[in-house]
Protein backbone atom coordinates (compact mmCIF):
# COMPACT_ATOMS: atom_id res chain seq x y z
CA UNK A 1 0.00 0.00 0.00
CA UNK A 2 2.81 2.35 0.87
CA UNK A 3 4.43 1.65 -2.51
CA UNK A 4 1.18 2.37 -4.34
CA UNK A 5 0.76 5.67 -2.50
CA UNK A 6 4.32 6.61 -3.37
CA UNK A 7 3.74 5.79 -7.07
CA UNK A 8 0.51 7.81 -7.08
CA UNK A 9 2.35 10.74 -5.47
CA UNK A 10 5.10 10.62 -8.07
CA UNK A 11 2.56 10.57 -10.93
CA UNK A 12 0.69 13.49 -9.40
CA UNK A 13 3.91 15.50 -9.03
CA UNK A 14 4.90 14.68 -12.63
CA UNK A 15 1.48 15.74 -14.01
CA UNK A 16 1.54 18.95 -11.94
CA UNK A 17 5.03 19.88 -13.03
CA UNK A 18 4.24 19.31 -16.69
CA UNK A 19 1.18 21.57 -16.75
CA UNK A 20 0.88 22.65 -20.38
CA UNK A 21 4.26 21.03 -21.01
CA UNK A 22 2.96 18.12 -23.03
CA UNK A 23 0.32 20.13 -24.90
CA UNK A 24 1.21 20.13 -28.58
CA UNK A 25 -1.55 20.90 -31.09
CA UNK A 26 -0.81 20.32 -34.74
CA UNK A 27 -2.85 22.53 -37.08
CA UNK A 28 -5.24 23.78 -34.38
CA UNK A 29 -8.89 24.46 -35.15
CA UNK A 30 -9.90 28.07 -35.36
CA UNK A 31 -13.17 29.85 -36.05
CA UNK A 32 -12.28 32.72 -38.39
CA UNK A 33 -9.37 34.54 -40.01
CA UNK A 34 -8.85 37.69 -42.06
CA UNK A 35 -5.84 36.22 -43.87
CA UNK A 36 -5.29 33.01 -45.78
CA UNK A 37 -1.60 33.69 -46.49
CA UNK A 38 -0.66 33.16 -42.82
CA UNK A 39 -1.46 29.96 -40.96
CA UNK A 40 -0.71 28.48 -37.56
CA UNK A 41 0.57 24.97 -38.24
CA UNK A 42 1.49 24.09 -34.64
CA UNK A 43 1.01 25.36 -31.09
CA UNK A 44 3.10 24.26 -28.11
CA UNK A 45 1.73 25.18 -24.69
CA UNK A 46 4.36 25.09 -21.94
CA UNK A 47 4.79 26.69 -18.53
CA UNK A 48 7.52 28.93 -19.95
CA UNK A 49 5.96 30.06 -23.25
CA UNK A 50 3.31 29.50 -25.87
CA UNK A 51 5.14 28.71 -29.09
CA UNK A 52 3.38 29.20 -32.40
CA UNK A 53 4.84 27.72 -35.56
CA UNK A 54 3.58 30.02 -38.29
CA UNK A 55 3.71 29.51 -42.02
CA UNK A 56 3.25 32.05 -44.81
CA UNK A 57 2.19 30.78 -48.25
CA UNK A 58 2.01 33.45 -50.93
CA UNK A 59 3.70 34.62 -54.12
CA UNK A 60 7.53 34.43 -54.42
CA UNK A 61 9.38 37.67 -53.62
CA UNK A 62 6.32 39.23 -51.97
CA UNK A 63 6.88 40.47 -48.44
CA UNK A 64 5.19 40.17 -45.08
CA UNK A 65 5.84 41.49 -41.61
CA UNK A 66 5.10 40.24 -38.09
CA UNK A 67 4.85 43.17 -35.72
CA UNK A 68 6.10 43.10 -32.16
CA UNK A 69 2.80 44.38 -30.74
CA UNK A 70 1.06 41.09 -31.65
CA UNK A 71 -0.69 39.38 -28.73
CA UNK A 72 -2.70 36.30 -27.96
CA UNK A 73 -5.99 37.33 -26.33
CA UNK A 74 -7.75 34.77 -24.19
CA UNK A 75 -11.48 34.37 -23.61
CA UNK A 76 -10.83 35.84 -20.18
CA UNK A 77 -9.72 39.08 -21.87
CA UNK A 78 -6.14 38.60 -20.70
CA UNK A 79 -3.46 39.37 -23.28
CA UNK A 80 -0.27 37.36 -23.68
CA UNK A 81 2.60 39.35 -25.21
CA UNK A 82 4.86 38.30 -28.06
CA UNK A 83 8.32 37.78 -26.56
CA UNK A 84 10.53 36.89 -29.52
CA UNK A 85 10.66 35.24 -32.93
CA UNK A 86 12.91 32.62 -34.52
CA UNK A 87 13.33 32.34 -38.28
CA UNK A 88 12.29 35.95 -38.93
CA UNK A 89 13.03 39.40 -37.50
CA UNK A 90 10.06 41.15 -35.91
CA UNK A 91 8.88 44.47 -37.39
CA UNK A 92 10.92 44.02 -40.59
CA UNK A 93 9.85 43.24 -44.14
CA UNK A 94 10.50 39.58 -44.91
CA UNK A 95 10.62 38.62 -48.58
CA UNK A 96 9.43 35.16 -49.52
CA UNK A 97 11.76 32.76 -51.37
CA UNK A 98 11.02 31.24 -54.78
CA UNK A 99 8.88 28.56 -53.13
CA UNK A 100 6.58 31.29 -51.80
CA UNK A 101 6.60 29.57 -48.41
CA UNK A 102 8.32 30.36 -45.12
CA UNK A 103 8.02 28.80 -41.66
CA UNK A 104 9.01 30.44 -38.36
CA UNK A 105 8.36 30.37 -34.61
CA UNK A 106 6.73 33.01 -32.41
CA UNK A 107 7.19 32.87 -28.62
CA UNK A 108 4.40 34.35 -26.47
CA UNK A 109 3.95 34.54 -22.73
CA UNK A 110 2.54 31.26 -21.37
CA UNK A 111 -1.23 31.03 -21.71
CA UNK A 112 -3.11 30.25 -18.49
CA UNK A 113 -4.24 26.63 -18.27
CA UNK A 114 -7.85 27.74 -17.82
CA UNK A 115 -8.09 29.32 -21.29
CA UNK A 116 -10.16 27.32 -23.80
CA UNK A 117 -9.57 29.57 -26.82
CA UNK A 118 -7.31 32.45 -27.80
CA UNK A 119 -7.30 35.02 -30.58
CA UNK A 120 -4.18 35.95 -32.54
CA UNK A 121 -4.33 39.77 -32.71
CA UNK A 122 -1.74 41.81 -34.58
CA UNK A 123 -3.61 45.11 -34.28
CA UNK A 124 -6.79 46.98 -35.13
CA UNK A 125 -5.96 48.02 -38.70
CA UNK A 126 -7.88 46.14 -41.40
CA UNK A 127 -4.64 44.73 -42.86
CA UNK A 128 -3.38 43.43 -39.50
CA UNK A 129 -3.57 39.66 -39.19
CA UNK A 130 -6.30 38.40 -36.89
CA UNK A 131 -7.21 34.78 -36.23
CA UNK A 132 -10.22 34.31 -33.97
CA UNK A 133 -11.17 31.38 -31.79
CA UNK A 134 -8.00 29.24 -31.84
CA UNK A 135 -9.13 26.17 -29.91
CA UNK A 136 -6.61 24.92 -27.35
CA UNK A 137 -7.92 21.37 -27.52
CA UNK A 138 -9.08 18.80 -30.02
CA UNK A 139 -12.46 19.50 -31.57
CA UNK A 140 -14.60 16.33 -31.56
CA UNK A 141 -16.36 15.61 -34.86
CA UNK A 142 -19.47 13.47 -34.68
CA UNK A 143 -22.99 13.23 -36.01
CA UNK A 144 -25.45 14.43 -33.39
CA UNK A 145 -28.64 14.50 -35.50
CA UNK A 146 -29.92 12.53 -38.47
CA UNK A 147 -29.78 15.69 -40.58
CA UNK A 148 -26.04 16.17 -39.92
CA UNK A 149 -23.39 15.52 -42.53
CA UNK A 150 -19.94 14.21 -41.59
CA UNK A 151 -17.26 15.03 -44.17
CA UNK A 152 -14.25 12.73 -44.04
CA UNK A 153 -11.42 13.10 -46.44
CA UNK A 154 -7.88 12.38 -47.56
CA UNK A 155 -5.52 14.66 -49.46
CA UNK A 156 -2.97 13.47 -52.02
CA UNK A 157 -0.18 15.88 -52.91
CA UNK A 158 -0.86 19.49 -51.87
CA UNK A 159 2.02 19.18 -49.41
CA UNK A 160 2.06 22.92 -48.68
CA UNK A 161 -1.64 22.97 -47.75
CA UNK A 162 -2.64 22.61 -44.10
CA UNK A 163 -6.28 23.76 -44.20
CA UNK A 164 -9.43 23.61 -46.27
CA UNK A 165 -12.18 26.22 -46.36
CA UNK A 166 -15.79 25.05 -46.55
CA UNK A 167 -17.74 27.71 -48.42
CA UNK A 168 -20.96 28.09 -50.36
CA UNK A 169 -20.89 27.35 -54.06
CA UNK A 170 -19.33 30.37 -55.87
CA UNK A 171 -19.20 32.41 -52.65
CA UNK A 172 -16.84 35.39 -52.77
CA UNK A 173 -14.28 34.94 -49.97
CA UNK A 174 -13.52 38.70 -50.04
CA UNK A 175 -16.99 39.30 -48.59
CA UNK A 176 -18.69 36.13 -47.39
CA UNK A 177 -17.43 34.34 -44.32
CA UNK A 178 -16.72 30.62 -44.79
CA UNK A 179 -18.77 28.00 -43.01
CA UNK A 180 -15.66 26.38 -41.56
CA UNK A 181 -11.87 26.35 -41.77
CA UNK A 182 -10.88 22.69 -41.51
CA UNK A 183 -7.41 21.44 -40.45
CA UNK A 184 -5.60 18.83 -42.54
CA UNK A 185 -3.59 16.51 -40.29
CA UNK A 186 -1.39 13.77 -41.69
CA UNK A 187 -3.16 14.09 -45.00
CA UNK A 188 -6.64 13.66 -43.51
CA UNK A 189 -9.52 15.95 -42.51
CA UNK A 190 -12.93 15.62 -40.88
CA UNK A 191 -15.81 18.00 -40.22
CA UNK A 192 -19.39 17.64 -38.95
CA UNK A 193 -21.75 19.94 -40.90
CA UNK A 194 -24.95 21.29 -39.43
CA UNK A 195 -25.83 23.69 -42.24
CA UNK A 196 -29.37 22.64 -43.10
CA UNK A 197 -30.59 22.04 -46.64
CA UNK A 198 -29.02 19.80 -49.27
CA UNK A 199 -27.09 21.91 -51.77
CA UNK A 200 -23.72 22.29 -53.44
CA UNK A 201 -20.69 23.54 -51.47
CA UNK A 202 -17.00 24.07 -52.15
CA UNK A 203 -13.85 22.88 -50.40
CA UNK A 204 -10.84 25.07 -51.23
CA UNK A 205 -7.25 25.02 -49.93
CA UNK A 206 -6.41 28.17 -47.96
CA UNK A 207 -3.05 28.72 -49.67
CA UNK A 208 -4.79 28.60 -53.06
CA UNK A 209 -7.39 31.11 -51.84
CA UNK A 210 -4.56 33.42 -50.76
CA UNK A 211 -3.25 33.45 -54.33
CA UNK A 212 -6.79 33.77 -55.79
CA UNK A 213 -6.08 30.75 -58.02
CA UNK A 214 -7.87 27.64 -56.87
CA UNK A 215 -9.58 24.46 -58.04
CA UNK A 216 -12.55 23.94 -55.75
CA UNK A 217 -13.88 20.52 -54.83
CA UNK A 218 -17.64 20.63 -55.43
CA UNK A 219 -19.97 18.31 -53.53
CA UNK A 220 -23.41 18.21 -51.98
CA UNK A 221 -23.78 18.43 -48.22
CA UNK A 222 -26.47 15.93 -47.30
CA UNK A 223 -27.28 13.70 -44.30
CA UNK A 224 -24.82 10.92 -43.53
CA UNK A 225 -21.11 10.42 -44.15
CA UNK A 226 -19.44 11.86 -47.26
CA UNK A 227 -15.97 10.52 -48.06
CA UNK A 228 -13.81 12.80 -50.20
CA UNK A 229 -10.41 11.98 -51.68
CA UNK A 230 -8.77 15.14 -53.01
CA UNK A 231 -6.30 14.21 -55.72
CA UNK A 232 -2.94 15.75 -56.58
CA UNK A 233 -2.60 19.11 -58.29
CA UNK A 234 -1.69 17.41 -61.59
CA UNK A 235 -4.82 15.28 -61.73
CA UNK A 236 -7.51 16.13 -64.30
CA UNK A 237 -10.21 15.14 -61.79
CA UNK A 238 -10.27 17.26 -58.61
CA UNK A 239 -11.63 14.64 -56.23
CA UNK A 240 -13.40 11.33 -55.75
CA UNK A 241 -16.59 11.61 -53.71
CA UNK A 242 -18.46 8.70 -52.17
CA UNK A 243 -21.63 8.72 -50.09
CA UNK A 244 -25.00 10.37 -50.28
CA UNK A 245 -27.89 9.89 -52.70
CA UNK A 246 -27.61 13.37 -54.22
CA UNK A 247 -23.85 13.12 -54.73
CA UNK A 248 -24.36 9.77 -56.46
CA UNK A 249 -27.03 11.26 -58.75
CA UNK A 250 -24.74 14.16 -59.65
CA UNK A 251 -21.83 11.82 -60.40
CA UNK A 252 -24.07 9.67 -62.56
CA UNK A 253 -24.99 12.74 -64.61
CA UNK A 254 -21.31 13.73 -64.93
CA UNK A 255 -20.33 10.24 -66.13
CA UNK A 256 -23.13 10.12 -68.70
CA UNK A 257 -22.15 13.58 -69.96
CA UNK A 258 -18.47 12.65 -70.27
CA UNK A 259 -19.22 9.32 -71.99
CA UNK A 260 -21.42 11.11 -74.51
CA UNK A 261 -19.41 14.29 -75.23
CA UNK A 262 -15.79 13.56 -74.11
CA UNK A 263 -15.10 17.00 -72.66
CA UNK A 264 -11.88 15.75 -71.04
CA UNK A 265 -10.39 15.27 -74.52
CA UNK A 266 -11.35 18.83 -75.40
CA UNK A 267 -9.74 20.23 -72.22
CA UNK A 268 -6.56 18.25 -72.92
CA UNK A 269 -6.34 19.93 -76.32
CA UNK A 270 -6.71 23.35 -74.67
CA UNK A 271 -3.89 22.44 -72.29
CA UNK A 272 -1.71 21.29 -75.18
CA UNK A 273 -2.17 24.65 -76.92
CA UNK A 274 -1.24 26.44 -73.72
CA UNK A 275 1.89 24.30 -73.24
CA UNK A 276 2.94 24.99 -76.83
CA UNK A 277 2.33 28.75 -76.35
CA UNK A 278 -0.33 28.67 -79.04
CA UNK A 279 -3.11 30.11 -76.87
CA UNK A 280 -2.47 33.86 -77.19
CA UNK A 281 -0.96 35.68 -80.17
CA UNK A 282 2.65 36.90 -79.81
CA UNK A 283 1.41 40.50 -79.47
CA UNK A 284 -1.03 39.50 -76.71
CA UNK A 285 1.73 37.67 -74.79
CA UNK A 286 4.01 40.69 -75.17
CA UNK A 287 1.31 42.95 -73.69
CA UNK A 288 0.70 40.50 -70.82
CA UNK A 289 4.38 40.61 -69.90
CA UNK A 290 4.41 44.41 -70.05
CA UNK A 291 1.25 44.68 -67.90
CA UNK A 292 2.87 42.41 -65.32
CA UNK A 293 6.08 44.46 -65.43
CA UNK A 294 4.24 47.78 -64.97
CA UNK A 295 1.49 46.49 -62.65
CA UNK A 296 2.32 49.13 -60.03
CA UNK A 297 2.44 52.01 -62.50
CA UNK A 298 -1.24 52.92 -62.84
CA UNK A 299 -0.91 55.24 -65.84
CA UNK A 300 1.26 52.79 -67.78
CA UNK A 301 -0.81 49.72 -66.86
CA UNK A 302 -4.08 51.46 -67.81
CA UNK A 303 -2.59 52.45 -71.15
CA UNK A 304 -1.42 48.89 -71.83
CA UNK A 305 -4.78 47.45 -70.79
CA UNK A 306 -6.56 49.77 -73.27
CA UNK A 307 -4.34 48.38 -76.06
CA UNK A 308 -5.06 44.85 -74.82
CA UNK A 309 -8.83 45.47 -74.95
CA UNK A 310 -8.56 46.86 -78.48
CA UNK A 311 -6.62 43.75 -79.48
CA UNK A 312 -9.53 41.71 -78.19
CA UNK A 313 -12.10 43.80 -80.09
CA UNK A 314 -10.06 43.34 -83.27
CA UNK A 315 -10.04 39.55 -82.68
CA UNK A 316 -6.24 39.52 -82.51
CA UNK A 317 -5.94 38.31 -78.93
CA UNK A 318 -6.11 34.55 -79.58
CA UNK A 319 -4.36 32.37 -82.13
CA UNK A 320 -6.27 30.83 -85.07
CA UNK A 321 -5.75 27.41 -83.45
CA UNK A 322 -7.47 28.53 -80.25
CA UNK A 323 -10.30 30.26 -82.09
CA UNK A 324 -10.95 27.06 -84.08
CA UNK A 325 -10.99 25.05 -80.84
CA UNK A 326 -13.35 27.59 -79.26
CA UNK A 327 -15.77 27.14 -82.16
CA UNK A 328 -15.58 23.37 -81.79
CA UNK A 329 -16.16 23.72 -78.05
CA UNK A 330 -19.16 25.99 -78.61
CA UNK A 331 -20.80 23.49 -80.98
CA UNK A 332 -20.16 20.64 -78.56
CA UNK A 333 -21.62 22.60 -75.64
CA UNK A 334 -24.66 23.51 -77.70
CA UNK A 335 -25.37 19.81 -78.25
CA UNK A 336 -24.64 19.06 -74.61
CA UNK A 337 -27.02 21.81 -73.43
CA UNK A 338 -29.93 20.33 -75.40
CA UNK A 339 -29.22 16.89 -73.97
CA UNK A 340 -28.82 18.34 -70.44
CA UNK A 341 -32.17 20.11 -70.54
CA UNK A 342 -33.83 16.85 -71.61
CA UNK A 343 -32.03 15.10 -68.76
CA UNK A 344 -33.19 17.74 -66.23
CA UNK A 345 -36.78 17.26 -67.42
CA UNK A 346 -36.61 13.47 -67.20
CA UNK A 347 -34.61 13.11 -63.95
CA UNK A 348 -35.72 15.87 -61.55
CA UNK A 349 -33.80 15.88 -58.27
CA UNK A 350 -31.79 18.30 -56.13
CA UNK A 351 -28.75 17.33 -58.24
CA UNK A 352 -30.42 18.39 -61.51
CA UNK A 353 -31.96 21.43 -59.78
CA UNK A 354 -28.37 22.51 -59.15
CA UNK A 355 -27.66 22.15 -62.90
CA UNK A 356 -30.57 24.46 -63.71
CA UNK A 357 -29.51 26.97 -61.06
CA UNK A 358 -25.89 26.88 -62.27
CA UNK A 359 -26.90 27.50 -65.90
CA UNK A 360 -28.77 30.64 -64.84
CA UNK A 361 -25.91 31.74 -62.56
CA UNK A 362 -23.45 31.58 -65.46
CA UNK A 363 -25.72 33.93 -67.42
CA UNK A 364 -26.06 36.29 -64.45
CA UNK A 365 -22.29 36.35 -63.92
CA UNK A 366 -21.70 37.84 -67.38
CA UNK A 367 -24.83 39.98 -67.76
CA UNK A 368 -22.98 43.21 -66.87
CA UNK A 369 -19.24 42.60 -67.12
CA UNK A 370 -19.05 39.87 -69.75
CA UNK A 371 -16.91 40.19 -72.88
CA UNK A 372 -18.50 39.54 -76.29
CA UNK A 373 -16.79 36.16 -76.66
CA UNK A 374 -18.13 35.12 -73.25
CA UNK A 375 -21.68 35.97 -74.31
CA UNK A 376 -21.02 34.07 -77.51
CA UNK A 377 -19.91 30.97 -75.59
CA UNK A 378 -23.06 31.16 -73.44
CA UNK A 379 -25.49 31.87 -76.26
CA UNK A 380 -26.71 28.26 -76.29
CA UNK A 381 -28.21 28.68 -72.79
CA UNK A 382 -31.78 29.85 -73.33
CA UNK A 383 -33.37 31.69 -70.39
CA UNK A 384 -36.91 30.90 -71.56
CA UNK A 385 -36.22 27.15 -71.70
CA UNK A 386 -34.67 27.19 -68.23
CA UNK A 387 -37.52 29.28 -66.84
CA UNK A 388 -40.02 26.79 -68.25
CA UNK A 389 -38.25 23.89 -66.48
CA UNK A 390 -38.27 25.91 -63.27
CA UNK A 391 -41.96 26.80 -63.40
CA UNK A 392 -43.31 23.45 -64.58
CA UNK A 393 -41.09 21.00 -62.69
CA UNK A 394 -38.68 22.32 -60.06
CA UNK A 395 -40.57 25.10 -58.33
CA UNK A 396 -43.62 22.84 -57.65
CA UNK A 397 -41.38 19.94 -56.59
CA UNK A 398 -39.05 21.95 -54.30
CA UNK A 399 -41.06 24.96 -53.06
CA UNK A 400 -39.01 25.32 -49.83
CA UNK A 401 -35.53 24.70 -51.25
CA UNK A 402 -33.11 27.65 -51.20
CA UNK A 403 -32.52 27.23 -54.95
CA UNK A 404 -36.18 28.17 -55.55
CA UNK A 405 -35.74 31.66 -54.14
CA UNK A 406 -32.33 31.98 -55.80
CA UNK A 407 -33.62 31.06 -59.25
CA UNK A 408 -36.57 33.46 -58.91
CA UNK A 409 -34.10 36.27 -58.10
CA UNK A 410 -31.89 35.44 -61.07
CA UNK A 411 -34.80 35.32 -63.51
CA UNK A 412 -35.94 38.75 -62.31
CA UNK A 413 -32.42 40.16 -62.62
CA UNK A 414 -31.84 38.77 -66.11
CA UNK A 415 -35.07 40.46 -67.27
CA UNK A 416 -34.55 43.80 -65.52
CA UNK A 417 -30.83 44.56 -65.34
CA UNK A 418 -30.33 45.72 -68.89
CA UNK A 419 -30.63 49.01 -70.72
CA UNK A 420 -34.36 49.68 -70.96
CA UNK A 421 -35.11 47.52 -67.93
CA UNK A 422 -36.06 48.79 -64.48
CA UNK A 423 -33.80 49.08 -61.45
CA UNK A 424 -34.36 46.73 -58.50
CA UNK A 425 -35.22 48.42 -55.22
CA UNK A 426 -33.44 47.56 -51.96
CA UNK A 427 -32.93 48.75 -48.40
CA UNK A 428 -29.50 48.99 -46.77
CA UNK A 429 -28.00 50.80 -43.76
CA UNK A 430 -26.03 54.02 -44.02
CA UNK A 431 -22.70 54.42 -42.21
CA UNK A 432 -24.51 55.19 -38.95
CA UNK A 433 -26.73 52.10 -39.16
CA UNK A 434 -29.94 53.83 -40.28
CA UNK A 435 -32.00 51.85 -42.82
CA UNK A 436 -32.39 53.63 -46.16
CA UNK A 437 -34.60 52.53 -49.06
CA UNK A 438 -33.20 53.33 -52.50
CA UNK A 439 -36.52 54.27 -54.14
CA UNK A 440 -37.16 56.93 -51.50
CA UNK A 441 -33.82 58.59 -52.32
CA UNK A 442 -34.05 58.64 -56.11
CA UNK A 443 -37.78 59.10 -56.78
CA UNK A 444 -38.35 61.76 -59.44
CA UNK A 445 -34.64 62.18 -60.18
CA UNK A 446 -32.13 60.96 -62.69
CA UNK A 447 -29.87 58.82 -60.50
CA UNK A 448 -26.64 56.90 -60.66
CA UNK A 449 -26.69 53.77 -58.50
CA UNK A 450 -23.02 53.19 -57.67
CA UNK A 451 -22.15 49.73 -56.34
CA UNK A 452 -18.53 49.87 -55.19
CA UNK A 453 -16.07 48.41 -52.67
CA UNK A 454 -13.08 49.77 -50.79
CA UNK A 455 -10.97 46.93 -52.27
CA UNK A 456 -12.09 47.58 -55.89
CA UNK A 457 -9.69 50.07 -57.50
CA UNK A 458 -11.64 50.47 -60.79
CA UNK A 459 -14.87 51.08 -58.80
CA UNK A 460 -13.29 53.86 -56.78
CA UNK A 461 -11.68 55.48 -59.81
CA UNK A 462 -15.07 55.47 -61.53
CA UNK A 463 -16.77 57.00 -58.47
CA UNK A 464 -14.17 59.77 -58.13
CA UNK A 465 -14.59 60.64 -61.80
CA UNK A 466 -18.31 61.26 -61.13
CA UNK A 467 -17.71 63.94 -58.46
CA UNK A 468 -17.53 66.90 -60.91
CA UNK A 469 -20.64 65.59 -62.72
CA UNK A 470 -22.54 65.33 -59.44
CA UNK A 471 -21.54 68.82 -58.35
CA UNK A 472 -22.59 70.30 -61.72
CA UNK A 473 -25.99 68.61 -62.00
CA UNK A 474 -27.05 67.88 -58.40
CA UNK A 475 -29.12 71.10 -58.22
CA UNK A 476 -30.83 70.24 -61.54
CA UNK A 477 -32.33 66.92 -60.44
CA UNK A 478 -29.42 64.46 -60.54
CA UNK A 479 -28.30 62.36 -57.61
CA UNK A 480 -25.93 59.52 -56.81
CA UNK A 481 -26.44 56.80 -54.20
CA UNK A 482 -23.39 54.69 -53.42
CA UNK A 483 -23.41 51.27 -51.79
CA UNK A 484 -20.15 49.76 -50.49
CA UNK A 485 -19.72 45.98 -50.42
CA UNK A 486 -17.74 45.32 -47.26
CA UNK A 487 -17.07 43.14 -44.24
CA UNK A 488 -17.00 46.16 -41.90
CA UNK A 489 -18.54 49.64 -41.93
CA UNK A 490 -15.17 51.13 -40.95
CA UNK A 491 -13.50 50.14 -44.24
CA UNK A 492 -16.32 51.75 -46.24
CA UNK A 493 -16.23 54.97 -44.18
CA UNK A 494 -12.46 55.29 -44.50
CA UNK A 495 -12.53 54.79 -48.29
CA UNK A 496 -15.45 57.22 -48.80
CA UNK A 497 -13.69 59.84 -46.69
CA UNK A 498 -10.41 59.37 -48.52
CA UNK A 499 -12.06 59.66 -51.95
CA UNK A 500 -14.31 62.56 -50.91
CA UNK A 501 -17.69 61.30 -52.15
CA UNK A 502 -20.22 64.11 -51.54
CA UNK A 503 -23.33 61.90 -51.95
CA UNK A 504 -25.18 59.45 -49.72
CA UNK A 505 -23.39 56.16 -49.21
CA UNK A 506 -24.86 52.96 -47.82
CA UNK A 507 -23.13 49.72 -46.92
CA UNK A 508 -23.83 46.09 -47.79
CA UNK A 509 -22.22 43.96 -45.09
CA UNK A 510 -21.37 40.37 -45.99
CA UNK A 511 -23.88 40.43 -48.87
CA UNK A 512 -26.75 40.60 -46.36
CA UNK A 513 -29.21 41.94 -48.94
CA UNK A 514 -27.73 40.11 -51.95
CA UNK A 515 -27.65 43.45 -53.78
CA UNK A 516 -24.65 42.64 -55.98
CA UNK A 517 -26.20 39.35 -57.00
CA UNK A 518 -29.51 41.05 -57.86
CA UNK A 519 -27.64 43.54 -60.05
CA UNK A 520 -25.71 40.77 -61.85
CA UNK A 521 -22.30 41.89 -60.50
CA UNK A 522 -21.92 39.25 -57.79
CA UNK A 523 -18.51 38.12 -59.07
CA UNK A 524 -17.02 41.63 -59.10
CA UNK A 525 -16.43 44.69 -56.97
CA UNK A 526 -19.41 46.50 -58.40
CA UNK A 527 -20.99 48.44 -61.26
CA UNK A 528 -22.90 51.65 -61.98
CA UNK A 529 -26.47 51.99 -63.26
CA UNK A 530 -27.90 55.27 -64.55
CA UNK A 531 -31.71 55.44 -64.24
CA UNK A 532 -34.26 58.06 -65.28
CA UNK A 533 -37.04 59.69 -63.23
CA UNK A 534 -39.33 56.67 -63.79
CA UNK A 535 -36.67 54.13 -62.84
CA UNK A 536 -35.76 52.95 -66.34
CA UNK A 537 -32.11 51.98 -66.78
CA UNK A 538 -30.48 54.41 -69.25
CA UNK A 539 -26.90 53.08 -69.14
CA UNK A 540 -24.86 50.40 -67.39
CA UNK A 541 -21.30 51.20 -66.28
CA UNK A 542 -21.17 54.51 -68.22
CA UNK A 543 -18.12 56.77 -68.05
CA UNK A 544 -18.40 60.22 -66.47
CA UNK A 545 -18.41 61.73 -69.98
CA UNK A 546 -21.28 59.48 -71.05
CA UNK A 547 -23.28 60.36 -67.92
CA UNK A 548 -22.77 64.07 -68.56
CA UNK A 549 -23.89 63.78 -72.19
CA UNK A 550 -27.11 62.08 -71.08
CA UNK A 551 -27.73 64.61 -68.30
CA UNK A 552 -27.12 67.51 -70.66
CA UNK A 553 -30.03 66.31 -72.79
CA UNK A 554 -32.37 65.36 -69.94
CA UNK A 555 -31.81 68.17 -67.41
CA UNK A 556 -31.69 71.32 -69.52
Amino acid sequence: MKGKNLLFGLCLCLWTSLGWGQKVINVPWYEATNTYMFDIVKMELTNEATIITGQVNYFPNEWFRVVGRTVLRGESGKEYKLLKAEGITLNEQIFLPESGRMTFQLYFEPVDAGEKKVDYVEGNHETDWRIRGIILDEKPQRLEQESDCLIRGKVQGHLASSRLVLMGYKDDDRIQEPYAIIPIRNGEFEYACRLGGCKMYWLVFTDELARAAFRPVSFFVEPGVINISILSENSYVDAEIHGGKINNQYQQYQKLSEDKFHFSDLYNRYEALSNQKLYFTPRAMELQELMSLYSKDKMKSDSLYAIYQQLEKDKKLYTPQLMALNEESKNLKKREQKWKEEYMAEHPSVATYFLLMDDLMSLVDYQVHGFPEEFDMLSFKNVQDLESLYNTIYKPMFPEHSYTTLVATMLQSLKQIEVGGRYIDFTAPDFEGNSVTLSEQIRGKVALIDLWASWCGPCRRSAKSMIPVYEKYESKGFTIVGVAREKTVQTAKAAALQDGYPWLNLVELNDAGNIWFKYCVGNSGGGTFLVDQEGKILAICPTAEEVERILEKMLK
